[in-house]
């Protein structure tokens, strides 16, 4: 495995066995999302999930937000090449979530909750923040910048192999597309 492998799975690996891998980690984002108390309402965003919600809100929430990228993503590869097949555009919001998916359970462990809850309740007043909070929570923001980051190369990689884009209007109509599907999708769910 080298690094093209790593940022570019789509050239290397099978269609179906990219497709379960979606598959089972978007099973594991349902779990996960429940388990930290969130919600992904849109692709590349969680949010906390409201008190007293049941797994079938998070079920609910997760499967649309990704149906709706899903659905819009294939329509726009349609139109940039019609040759552009479905389960591409699939395996490629379903592989381009996985980086995300890392941080979900150190979301929800006591610890990390709680750093977040002290720095809320103290952030008036930065000299009560204990040093501990602020360095958890400076970690765990830099890991999931990297990873965000991640995703989206993959997210991109996924969508120029589904498509074969190469004009620099389609990059950026694509970049617009993502930007507005993730803002939509968070204002709809």
């Amino acid at each position: 495995m080298n690094w093209k492998t790593i940022f570019n799975p789509f050239l290397k690996f099978d269609d179906k066995k990219l497709l379960v891998i979606g598959i089972l980690f978007f099973i594991f984002n349902i779990f996960g999302s429940y388990y930290a108390d969130s919600i992904n309402d849109s692709i590349f965003h969680y949010s906390s999930l409201e008190e007293n919600q049941e797994i079938w809100e998070v079920v609910k929430v997760n499967s649309l937000s990704y149906l709706m990228a899903i659905v819009i993503i294939f329509i726009l590869g349609k139109i940039l090449n019609g040759r552009t097949r479905f389960i591409d555009i699939l395996n490629t919001l379903l592989i381009s979530q996985i980086p995300l998916m890392i941080m979900i359970p150190i979301n929800g462990l006591p610890f990390y909750k709680k750093a977040i809850e002290n720095l809320s309740d103290n952030i008036a007043t930065p000299e009560k923040i204990q040093f501990w909070d602020m360095t958890l929570l400076t970690f765990g923001g830099f890991i999931s910048l990297i990873l965000l980051i991640y995703s989206i190369v993959l997210y991109y990689n996924g969508f120029k192999t589904a498509t074969n884009i190469k004009k620099w209007q389609h990059i950026v109509l694509f970049a617009f597309i993502t930007l507005l599907i993730t803002i939509v999708s968070q204002i709809i769910f």
